[in-house]
């Protein structure tokens, strides 16, 4: 049964989405990354029939975790050092370890379609490989049935070419993804955040109940 790794920071203040600080506050930020942490759990403990792995960096300490894990029935895990490359395939060879197909995403996209989660699934489950890219040259969602070495090599993280690069690796290593899901905004800035949640209720009714509001063109509706 394919596992689903959610990599997720802990919400604490100055340390998650620093990217949308200004225009928000370091608490505001903190506020936000709960929020998509939560909407995204949701998604996946609705979506996804195999089993669902929170991993938290830099650990699981925070109440969020603990939270999840009781209201989901989510398994917690921890993220290794390294660059994001180096996380994911740790992450990637746990699951193998277990001869377990697997998925890893991030909270960045809790508007993922639902059905886009089933699809990973359902090709997980048939030894396919999927993956989901963004909008600003990431990469949101990968799915992989089989190991494959070196996927994460020489990319430059947080560029426009993440994908490119991935993409190559792959191609290298004889991997051809059975399904590329649409580009999706991924919610790095204050822009992206906007963008989304003018789209996508969900996020700016959470946005809203937290306090955290969107002004009139895209501004911040400041509380400290």
């Amino acid at each position: 049964m394919p596992t689903l790794m959610l990599m997720a920071k802990a919400p604490w203040s100055g340390m998650a989405k620093t990217r949308l600080v200004p225009p928000y506050s370091r608490h505001q930020a903190a506020e936000v990354a709960e929020i998509l942490l939560r909407l995204s759990v949701d998604l996946c403990a609705e979506h996804w029939a195999g089993e669902l792995v929170i991993a938290g960096w830099p650990d699981t300490d925070h109440r969020i975790f603990s939270e999840l894990e009781k209201q989901y029935h989510v398994t917690l895990a921890g993220q290794s050092e390294g660059d994001l490359g180096q996380k994911m395939q740790c992450l990637l060879a746990t699951a193998f370890e277990r001869n377990t197909a697997v998925a890893v995403m991030g909270t960045d996209v809790p508007h993922l379609p639902g059905s886009t989660l089933v699809e990973t699934y359902n090709a997980l489950s048939s030894g396919g490989s999927v993956v989901g890219p963004t909008r600003d040259g990431g990469f949101c969602l990968l799915g992989l049935s089989n190991p494959v070495p070196d996927l994460f090599t020489g990319i430059h993280w947080g560029s426009s070419d993440v994908y490119a690069q991935m993409l190559l690796n792959a191609r290298a290593r004889g991997l051809t993804f059975d399904s590329i899901f649409a580009p999706l905004t991924d919610i790095d800035c204050a822009s992206d955040l906007h963008r989304v949640a003018s789209r996508w209720s969900p996020l700016r009714r959470a946005l809203t109940a937290a306090g955290v509001g969107l002004g009139a063109g895209g501004g911040v509706s400041h509380r400290s």
